[in-house]
């Protein structure tokens, strides 16, 4: 039946077929679920000073997400203290924030606060970490090294030797 069809009219139908798998798929690499937070915290262990243990560490989403920073907060372990902050609330007090969505929050936190967010965030320099975890379960950490400098956060040196400078 496919061979009847004109060649236009199939590729058309098979890119009809292929683009929303290829939609569905991007968006859910992209962004900090709860497993990839969980690796992320565990950069927490080499920061200098090593911060006291629970962690303080909120959680940023869009305004009218909090159940997805909910659903993050559910994942991270007893090592962490996470608050869900939404839009533009308060995370003071916090060793890192982490972004789940699109807020930049680059300007309202302050020195010594590790921002941890997706690829795009890290590439972009809004924040200074980023996990990129691999089909075979592996995960790479990444880190813009000139937003790292801006929030004045360092790492151990045995750290630094596991991540991709940007």
């Amino acid at each position: 039946m496919m061979r009847d069809l004109r060649s236009p009219v199939r590729h058309g139908l098979l890119a009809g077929l292929l683009m929303p798998m290829l939609t569905w798929a991007g968006p859910a690499l992209a962004a900090v679920d709860g497993p990839t937070a969980t690796v992320a915290i565990k950069a927490l262990n080499f920061l200098q000073p090593k911060p006291a243990k629970p962690t303080p560490v909120s959680l940023v989403v869009d305004s009218g997400h909090a159940a997805t920073g909910d659903a993050v907060k559910s994942a991270l372990g007893a090592d962490v203290t996470a608050k869900v902050v939404e839009g533009a609330g308060d995370v003071s007090g916090a060793v890192a924030v982490i972004v789940i969505g699109s807020i930049d929050v680059s300007g309202k936190t302050t020195a010594g606060q590790l921002i941890i967010g997706d690829m795009a965030c890290m590439e972009a320099g809004k924040c200074a970490l980023a996990v990129e975890r691999q089909p075979s379960g592996a995960a790479k950490y990444h880190v813009n090294t000139a937003a790292l400098a801006k929030a004045g956060v360092s790492f151990d040196k045995n750290f630094q030797m596991l991540v991709t400078a940007h």
